[in-house]
């Protein structure tokens, strides 16, 4: 009966994993902090004594924060597919469980897939925030962005530095500061607040350059991993998330704060102990830190969260008997 199931039934969720939604994490996060951010302070609070604040709490979220979590994970996903078709040969070489490349799913269902994802996302965007050229625009820019990432001949991933750039201000930056145009006018102060989740961001995609060192070597792709080694790549991750912390403190942005300080013991280690496992360890840690604190400011957020990660450690069971998370999947 359980293989009966898996044939017919676990192949439909395919297109649904090829979307990476664990990817989707640190999107949704970054969303929803700078909606936070932007809106005036909630009725409730979390009260940390030792740093002297009060941290706001929204038990009722803003539908239109909804929409743009909605929309942006299409665009988002959609980006994802494209990058595992131009990555399909290096994602091999890593022995990547990736569903392009171990030729799980169609490629021309996922072309279609993708290209259907871009135009419910714009669409959206335009019907819900037509008024808002500012958030028009960032849509615009994020989506630039993704493709030329991934795209020859621009192809930023294989660029080092302008990998990392593009990644901190995509991630870091522009999902920050659509999260704060859904509801509020985007200002300078929009602009400071995000510098420390740039550098949050910069300093976690410089550790996942170096598990992938093995594939793109091969390919040709020179990322800031390639290029710096995994031992100085592992001291700028270091750097990057101190800045992250002092930038943090400088702009009185107590849940950066947070997430840095108790990320940052585990980045240590990981200078001291550059292997793959404990790599991969602080990365999840630091993303999982700054979710679990958006979780706390927004209760409802911890069902998203929760929910499809039991989605995808349920996927990866049984559709090939291995744990999620783990060091293929």
């Amino acid at each position: 009966m359980q293989n009966q199931f898996s044939k017919s039934i676990l192949p439909v969720f395919d297109y649904l994993i090829v979307l990476r939604p664990t990817l989707l994490f640190p999107v949704w996060t970054l969303v929803l902090l700078g909606h936070y951010h932007g809106t005036a302070p909630a009725s409730h609070s979390l009260k940390f004594e030792f740093l002297a604040v009060d941290i706001p709490v929204y038990l009722h979220v803003d539908p239109r924060v909804w929409v743009t979590l909605c929309l942006y994970s299409m665009l988002a996903g959609a980006v994802y597919i494209i990058n595992q078709i131009t990555d399909k040969e290096t994602d091999l070489e890593n022995n990547k469980l990736y569903l392009v490349a171990d030729g799980y799913v169609k490629l021309p269902v996922v072309k279609l897939e993708a290209a259907l994802l871009f135009i419910a996302s714009i669409a959206a965007a335009v019907v819900w925030f037509h008024r808002s050229w500012v958030y028009l625009a960032l849509i615009a820019v994020s989506t630039v962005l993704g493709v030329i990432y991934s795209v020859r001949p621009f192809r930023l991933k294989g660029i080092p530095i302008l990998d990392l750039v593009s990644n901190a201000i995509g991630y870091g930056g522009i999902a920050f500061l659509l999260g704060w145009a859904t509801t509020a006018t985007l200002n300078t102060e929009a602009l400071q607040r995000t510098i420390p989740y740039i550098f949050c961001v910069g300093a976690a995609f410089v550790n996942t350059t170096l598990p992938d060192l093995k594939g793109d070597l091969a390919h040709g792709d020179r990322t800031t991993g390639v290029v710096l080694g995994v031992r100085r790549a592992c001291q700028l991750s270091l750097f990057l998330l101190v800045i992250a912390i002092l930038s943090a403190w400088i702009v009185k942005d107590a849940v950066a704060l947070i997430s840095g300080l108790v990320s940052v013991p585990f980045f240590v280690y990981m200078n001291f102990v550059p292997k793959r496992h404990v790599i991969i360890l602080a990365t999840r840690v630091g993303i999982l830190v700054l979710s679990l604190v958006a979780c706390m400011l927004f209760p409802p957020y911890f069902i998203l969260f929760a929910g499809a990660l039991l989605l995808v450690r349920w996927y990866y069971s049984a559709r090939f008997g291995m744990a999620y998370p783990g060091s293929k999947a």
